[in-house]
């Protein structure tokens, strides 16, 4: 450092030299041309001026005055080429040059002070605001950390570790403990101290640098708090969306299990009362009506299993190659009891086609996608279940001839708890888990569902499967 100093020095007094060398031959150039002294020791006064200006240096103006009034008095007083001096107004003259000069010299050198820590000042002003702008648009704990030793790293040349309480998390260029040589900074909130911050290196810390890194420290303690803040809002706001869709559900089922559970009660004791009464028609009647609630009960159990997986992360999809026919046909077999009165189709690939996919899952996918469309459609209305090889997915579509979706609820009705009740559709009879279901498993097989109008009437629900390990 001290090095570093004299070589400054010595850089500045050759600045200087050279100044007063420039000052002298233009003076000499001057009363050349006949110039009064009056004159001349003006440009000596400008050479000190300038000396000031370029050196920024205090003393080397000082000494550059007093080598201008030396090389004055030896130049241009008489008796010319000595240091003698016997004229009054000589010795005025060059007194009032020297208090000018050093002076002046004194005035610019403070206004360049001034004028390079105004300078300073505004680039610290711009740091801070970058470093304040930065911190608004980072989320998560660990981006802010990261932000904060960046920032300190860009804008002050220090690394630095942080350690965060009440966890003791740590960050940054830490071994075990901080360093006890570094400076420290605490990060606050308005709950309290955070943790601190420290800086590491050998070269000292100078008030720009540790303004800097006290503002980052502050605008950390402000970004963790409200991250903290953001983090309540977010478990407040999933603890209430939680509490919503159970109420929705319990709410749900409580009013779809009053049709199904009367209905067999009913049954049940119009069969019990008046069996001998009950001709075997009556009775085959009753007991294929409890047999329908039953297998309705059935999927309205199964479908609030599958979402509570989902809702829980639990769905496990176990992928094997499946041939496309059986699992369509298990659906089918599943569904025939309620599509025997009305037409249905199915149409297959021409060749045997194997899959990868978990079969019970897809079952579930078609037995809800034949519900749907047997709600939603007359007695008489057909339907259609086609499964086609396109390039690298199996696409399968449940064709309907009903009277289509109605346009409110066309683009949330793949949503949880969506009835036509409620302006969406996913069932007159249901809690509206059937789509939603069917939207999960296949997404977790990696394919895409969708619903698209079915010409000349009706929908057409397709989704589809990729084919990547069983073509």
């Amino acid at each position: 450092m001290r090095l570093h100093q004299l070589s400054r020095y010595g850089l500045c007094l050759l600045k200087a030299l050279l100044i007063i060398v420039i000052s002298t031959l233009c003076s000499l150039l001057v009363s050349a041309l006949g110039v009064g002294k009056e004159s001349i020791i003006m440009v000596f006064l400008l050479g000190v001026i300038f000396t000031t200006v370029l050196t920024r240096n205090v003393s080397c103006g000082i000494l550059a005055s007093i080598a201008g009034l030396m090389l004055f008095n030896y130049l241009f007083t008489e008796p010319r080429f000595t240091f003698v001096m016997t004229s009054s107004n000589d010795i005025i003259l060059l007194l009032f040059f020297l208090i000018t000069a050093v002076v002046s010299g004194v005035i610019t050198s403070r206004l360049q002070q001034q004028m390079d820590l105004a300078a300073k000042n505004a680039r610290t002003a711009q740091i801070l605001y970058q470093v304040a702008s930065g911190f608004l648009s980072v989320s998560g704990k660990e981006n802010i950390v990261a932000l904060a030793i960046r920032t300190i790293r860009e804008q002050v040349g220090f690394g630095c570790g942080i350690v965060l309480e009440p966890g003791q998390e740590k960050f940054g260029i830490i071994a075990t403990s901080l360093n006890p040589s570094g400076p420290v900074y605490p990060i606050r909130s308005s709950v309290g101290t955070l943790g601190k911050l420290q800086l590491y290196g050998n070269a000292a810390v100078d008030s720009q640098a540790a303004l800097i890194v006290q503002a980052v420290a502050t605008q950390l303690g402000s970004a963790l708090d409200r991250e903290q803040l953001r983090q309540e809002q977010e478990n407040i706001r999933l603890a209430m969306e939680r509490e919503k869709l159970r109420a929705t559900l319990l709410r749900s089922v409580a009013h779809d299990l009053r049709s199904p559970l009367t209905a067999l009660s009913g049954a049940g004791n119009l069969l019990s009362d008046g069996y001998e009464q009950l001709s075997d028609g009556e009775r085959r009647k009753l007991a294929a009506d409890i047999s329908e609630e039953i297998m309705w009960l059935s999927s309205l159990v199964d479908n609030i299993l599958q979402m509570t997986r989902i809702n829980e992360a639990h769905l496990v999809v176990q992928k094997t190659a499946e041939v496309v026919d059986d699992v369509i046909s298990e659906a089918a077999q599943h569904m025939e009891r309620f599509l025997k009165e009305r037409p249905f189709t199915v149409r297959l690939p021409d060749e045997v086609t194997m899959v990868p996919m978990d079969g019970k899952l897809i079952v579930r996918v078609l037995i809800n996608l034949l519900e749907n469309a047997i709600r939603h459609t007359p007695p008489d209305s057909a339907i259609d279940l086609t499964a086609s090889c396109r390039d690298d997915h199996l696409e399968i579509a449940v064709s309907d001839c009903g009277p289509g979706i109605d346009d409110r609820i066309r683009q949330t009705i793949f949503d949880r708890f969506v009835t036509l009740d409620q302006g969406i559709t996913d069932g007159k009879r249901g809690i509206g888990l059937g789509l939603a279901i069917c939207k999960a498993i296949v997404v977790a097989h990696g394919g895409a569902i969708w619903v698209e109008p079915n010409q000349p009437h009706g929908s057409r629900f397709v989704f589809t499967l990729p084919r990547e390990a069983g073509r």
